[in-house]
């Protein structure tokens, strides 16, 4: 009786400072505003619920899986500096597509809007379309020479020429190339068009604002990261528990960690359209 109580005393001692630690850093992260309010009360639910679950199982190996759990935080920092990086970079190239929209907009003849556009778009993986809409630009510029200065317009053009050239060098990628769904109505667009060939949408537009929050890629992590700290022990304490269940059980909840996560990093919906179509 006393070697259990002073069992279960040790295990207290050994987990509770690393939940409370976790914990802390997670309320550090909402307050300072990183994550939503939400999901960080949410995580910090987990974190008690599986402490609580590794000490009542009075089992090692639940509580070292939920240490390994915890510890998986740290663990992760690499990978989720790199997506918030990532993140921010889609976030900023967004934000230029839709400058270049809105200037587009008003004029609809402003060339170098149009490969700033393009330049954006290849940025974004949509090689295909990027260089359909920078060599468009290019054939619509005046390439007539001017009597005064013996040059065209064209000629003033000759760096956004050598980026197309350089483009389809380096875009060997064919999915790259392919048509894109419209997110409003899910027609298939070729590469070059700006609205959407049955709705009319602007669907690079839509595309780009995917691209959600940096507090909402935040949260992803949060919530990715607390799922794996809770469903881990969890696994181990069916297969403790459940002796008939064994390997299929832990199969079976690393594959709902697995599907959950991917539902988790899915692309979020579209926003509304904001601009008028191009004519």
């Amino acid at each position: 009786m006393i070697g259990e109580a002073l069992g279960t005393l040790i295990s207290i001692v050994a987990l509770v400072p690393i939940f409370a630690v976790v914990s802390l850093i997670v309320m550090k992260w909402t307050v300072s505003g990183d994550i939503d309010p939400l999901a960080g009360i949410l995580t910090i639910f987990v974190l008690i619920g599986t402490m609580f679950m590794a000490l009542m199982s009075k089992s090692p190996i639940i509580m070292g899986t939920a240490v390994i759990g915890v510890i998986s935080l740290v663990v992760m920092f690499p990978f989720a500096q790199n997506y918030l990086d990532r993140h921010d970079l889609r976030e900023i190239n967004s934000e230029h597509i839709d400058r270049a929209f809105l200037e587009l907009s008003t004029r609809h003849d402003n060339f170098p809007a149009w490969f700033k556009l393009a330049d954006s778009l290849f940025q974004a993986g949509y090689h295909g379309h990027a260089i359909a809409i920078a060599e468009q630009t290019l054939e619509r510029i005046p390439s007539e020479p001017d009597a005064f200065h013996n040059r065209s317009m064209r000629d003033m053009y000759r760096s956004e020429e050598i980026m197309i050239k350089k483009w389809r060098i380096e875009a060997t990628n064919p999915k790259r190339h392919m048509p894109v769904a419209c997110p409003k109505c899910g027609a298939k667009n070729r590469p070059g068009l700006i609205n959407c060939i049955n709705c009319e949408a602007p669907y690079l537009l839509l595309l780009s604002r995917k691209v959600g929050t940096r507090s909402g890629a935040f949260a992803k992590l949060v919530i990715g990261w607390a799922l794996i700290a809770l469903l881990l022990p969890a696994a181990a304490y069916s297969s403790i528990a459940f002796p008939g269940v064994g390997l299929l059980g832990v199969v079976a909840i690393i594959g709902v960690i697995g599907g959950v996560l991917a539902w988790i990093f899915r692309d979020p919906s579209g926003q509304p359209d904001k601009f008028r179509s191009f004519s």
